[in-house]
C-alpha cells in the first residue's frame, strides 16, 4: 500500500463529525493523530504515531466512563457495541502480532550483534556462526512480510463509514468511535508497510550485488530496510554492520515499547465497552 493510498484514508477519516461537549477532548486528539500520519512515513514519525494513538486510548477511555456515553450506547447502541468489540479483537491481535515480531527481531539482532563481537576478537572472516545467524535473520525477514501480509488483510476486514441514527447523541458518539478505530488502522497500515521493506528476495548473490549497486541510503527506508541493504551487499565492514545492528536495536525498542503501551489501553477499551453491554 502507497503512502498516498494511507493518506487518502487519513483525509477520509477526518471529515468532520456532529458536534457534541462530550467529544471535544477525544477529537481534539483524533486530530493531533491525523495530523501525524498525514506526513511521510518513517519510522519517527511512525512512533510518533504510535505514541499518539495511546493518548488517544487515554481519552476514550474517560469518554467510556461518561454517564451519558454509558446510557445512549447501553439503550440503544447495543449493536454499534457489538461491532466495535469484534473490532477490537482485531486490533488487538495486530499488536499482540507485531509486539512478537519486534521482540523476535531484537533476539536475531542481538545474536548477530554477538557473532559480530567475537569474530572482531577473534580477527578476521565472517566465520560459521556470524554466517548462521544471519541466515536466521533472513529466514525470519521473509517470515515477517508474510506476518504483515496477513494482518494487513485482517486489517482491511475492519469497516468504517457513518450512518444516520433518530438518536442525535448516539450518532456522534458512534461516529467519534469509529474515527477512533479509523486512524488506529491507518497508524498500524502505515507500520506494516513500512517495516517488511520492499525487498522481495534474499537468496541469491547474483540479486545481492544487483541490490548493492543500486542501493542509496533513501531517508524513507527503515532501518531495518538498511540492515538487509548491508547484509545482502556484503557489509563493508563489522564496524558498519554494528552500526547498523544497534540503529534496528533501537527502533525496534521503540516500537516494541509502543505496542506494549497500545495493546494494554485497548485490552482497557474492550473491557469498558463489555461492561456498557452488560448493564
Amino acid at each position: 500500500m502507497s503512502n498516498m493510498i494511507i493518506k487518502e484514508q487519513l483525509r477520509s477519516t477526518s471529515l468532520s463529525s456532529r458536534s457534541h461537549p462530550s467529544t471535544f477532548g477525544i477529537e481534539g486528539a483524533l486530530s493531533k493523530v491525523e495530523t501525524i500520519n498525514a506526513t511521510t512515513s518513517s519510522s519517527e514519525s511512525i512512533l510518533m504515531g504510535l505514541a499518539s494513538l495511546e493518548d488517544l486510548y487515554d481519552c476514550v477511555e474517560e469518554f467510556l466512563k461518561m454517564g451519558s456515553t454509558q446510557r445512549v450506547m447501553s439503550s440503544d447502541g447495543s449493536k454499534f457495541v457489538e461491532e466495535m468489540l469484534d473490532e477490537s479483537l482485531r486490533l488487538m491481535d495486530t499488536c499482540s502480532v507485531s509486539r512478537d515480531l519486534m521482540a523476535e527481531t531484537q533476539e536475531h539482532v542481538r545474536d548477530i550483534q554477538s557473532c559480530v563481537r567475537r569474530k572482531k576478537v577473534a580477527g578476521g572472516g565472517r566465520g560459521d556462526q556470524l554466517d548462521v545467524a544471519i541466515s536466521r535473520y533472513v529466514g525470519f525477514r521473509k517470515n515477517m512480510r508474510k506476518e504483515a501480509k496477513k494482518l494487513l488483510g485482517s486489517l482491511k476486514k475492519i469497516e468504517g463509514g457513518s450512518s444516520s441514527y433518530d438518536n442525535e447523541h448516539l450518532g456522534v458518539v458512534i461516529d467519534v468511535m469509529r474515527r477512533v478505530v479509523s486512524v488506529n488502522v491507518v497508524v498500524l497500515k502505515s507500520l506494516l508497510v513500512f517495516l517488511p521493506g520492499t525487498q522481495s528476495s534474499m537468496k541469491s548473490k547474483l540479486a545481492s550485488l544487483l541490490v548493492k549497486k543500486k542501493y542509496n541510503h533513501d531517508a524513507t527506508k527503515s532501518e531495518l530496510e538498511t540492515l538487509d541493504y548491508a547484509i545482502c551487499g556484503d557489509f563493508s565492514s563489522h564496524d558498519d554492520l554494528q552500526k547498523k545492528l544497534v540503529e534496528v536495536e533501537v527502533s525496534i525498542g521503540g516500537f516494541e515499547k509502543s505496542f506494549e503501551g497500545l495493546f494494554r489501553r485497548l485490552i482497557r477499551t474492550r473491557a469498558s465497552l463489555l461492561n456498557i453491554i452488560s448493564h
